[in-house]
């Protein structure tokens, strides 16, 4: 995971905005995986995740569903989800009552896109250069 600067990846800043566009912070958190678990998603101590899947081609954004806590019916386990190429998952909500900081997944294959000078700091493997 790396903390990113906003102002300093205009590309990041792109696809954050295009699941969020009201986000104001200035940073966001980046990691190279594969799969993502869709954990969180329902109010829990003011707190609550919002995924949103973001084509890097042209920044269409398409929300996940929200689902209820277990006691009330929802989901026992997190449901996981494999990045397709081409797609980033940013992951922006609440957090304690606050705006959360958004977390921006991508696959090994579009890393280099998103961000060149940093893919060789994010994964160590050929399949992000």
């Amino acid at each position: 995971m790396l903390t990113i600067e906003l102002a300093q990846h205009p590309e990041v800043k792109r696809v954050v905005l295009a699941a969020s566009p009201h986000y104001r912070k200035h940073k966001a958190f980046f990691s190279v995986v594969e799969t993502v678990s869709l954990t969180g998603t329902y109010w829990s101590g003011g707190s609550r995740s919002t995924y949103t899947a973001v084509r890097l081609a042209d920044g269409f954004a398409l929300g996940a569903p929200q689902y209820n806590p277990p006691q009330f019916g929802g989901l026992t386990h997190a449901p996981e989800c494999v990045i397709p190429a081409g797609v980033a998952i940013v992951e922006t909500g609440v957090f304690c009552g606050k705006p959360a900081t958004a977390f921006v997944r991508i696959g090994p294959a579009d890393a280099a896109k998103l961000l060149p000078q940093s893919a060789s700091q994010i994964c160590g493997n050929a399949a992000c250069r």
